[in-house]
C-alpha cells in the first residue's frame, strides 16, 4: 500500500520548499528562487516541512538553519521527501562536508551572491533526472543499477541514494571498469567545473556514503579508488594479485 502511494503521489516540480532561519536565509535569495519560476513556501519549521509533503512533494527543498547537517538528516529520512532534490545554504563553509554527508545534493555559503545562487539551484535541477545510458540496467555482481526506474538494489535489497548519490553511481556505471578522475565524474554530475582540490574533496564525500550505502568493503569491492587517478566501478569480487592496478588501489 505505501509503496503505490509513493508512486503515485505528485511532485510539485514549480516549488520550492525552504526552511529558513532568519539569520541564513536572505530575501535576496527568495527572490533568485522567483526568478526561476518557483512557488517558494516558507517553513518555519521541520514538521510544516514533512506535513506539505505528504499532499505534494516540492520540487526543491532549501534548508538554511544554523545547523543543517541535521535538518537535512531528517528531511532523508521521510518517506515523501526522499527524492526531493536538497539545496544547503549554509552559514559557515566548515557546515560544507557535514551537510553533503547527512545527504544534501548542493550547498552554497549564506552570503553567495543570488546569482550565482541561482545558477547553482538549476544545475542541481538538471541532473536531478540522469540522462540514460544505452543499457537500461547496469549489473555488477550482487549490484543492479537501473536507468529506467532510478532504483539500486544490492543482493535484491533497494539501496536508498540521493539523486547526486544515483547520478554519480550512474557516470561510474556507464564507465564501468574505466578509471574517472575526480573533476570529470563531478562535471558529470554538477554540470559545473570544479577546481582539482574542490572536485577531490566533495567526491571523496559522495564515494564514502555510496560505500557505506552499498555495503562495499575490502572482501566485496564495488568502487575503487585509483590513487593518483580517481574512481572506477569494479566487476570483479577482488582484483588478480598480478593485476598492475593492484599498487594503486586505495582506500579512499
Amino acid at each position: 500500500m505505501n509503496q503505490s502511494v509513493a508512486t503515485v503521489q505528485s511532485i510539485d516540480t514549480r516549488t520550492a520548499s525552504v526552511l529558513g532561519d532568519p539569520n541564513v536565509w536572505s530575501s535576496q535569495l527568495s527572490d533568485a528562487l522567483e526568478s526561476l519560476g518557483f512557488a517558494v513556501e516558507a517553513r518555519a519549521e521541520l514538521i510544516g516541512l514533512f506535513e506539505s509533503a505528504q499532499a505534494s512533494v516540492p520540487g526543491l527543498v532549501v534548508i538554511a538553519q544554523e545547523e543543517p547537517d541535521a535538518a537535512v538528516r531528517a528531511a532523508r529520512a521521510t518517506r515523501e521527501l526522499h527524492k526531493a532534490p536538497i539545496m544547503v545554504v549554509m552559514p559557515r563553509e566548515s557546515d560544507l562536508i557535514p551537510s553533503l554527508d547527512a545527504g544534501a545534493d548542493d550547498a552554497v555559503i549564506s552570503r553567495v551572491d543570488p546569482a550565482v545562487f541561482a545558477a547553482r539551484v538549476r544545475a542541481l535541477l538538471r541532473r536531478v533526472q540522469p540522462g540514460h545510458p544505452t543499457a537500461s540496467r547496469t549489473v555488477v555482481r550482487d549490484l543492479v543499477i537501473d536507468f529506467e526506474t532510478y532504483q539500486v538494489t544490492v543482493a535484491d535489497e533497494p539501496v536508498q541514494l540521493t539523486p547526486t548519490e544515483f547520478r554519480l553511481l550512474a557516470v561510474l556505471a556507464q564507465q564501468c571498469g574505466r578509471v574517472v578522475d575526480p573533476r570529470a565524474l563531478l562535471s558529470a554530475v554538477h554540470q559545473h567545473d570544479y577546481s582539482e582540490r574542490d572536485a577531490q574533496n566533495l567526491v571523496k564525500v559522495h564515494i564514502a556514503n555510496l560505500r557505506r550505502k552499498l555495503k562495499d568493503n575490502s572482501s566485496n569491492p564495488y568502487i575503487l579508488c585509483v590513487r593518483g587517478f580517481g574512481y572506477m566501478l569494479e566487476r570483479r569480487g577482488r582484483l588478480r594479485d598480478d593485476d598492475p592496478l593492484s599498487p594503486l588501489i586505495g582506500e579512499d
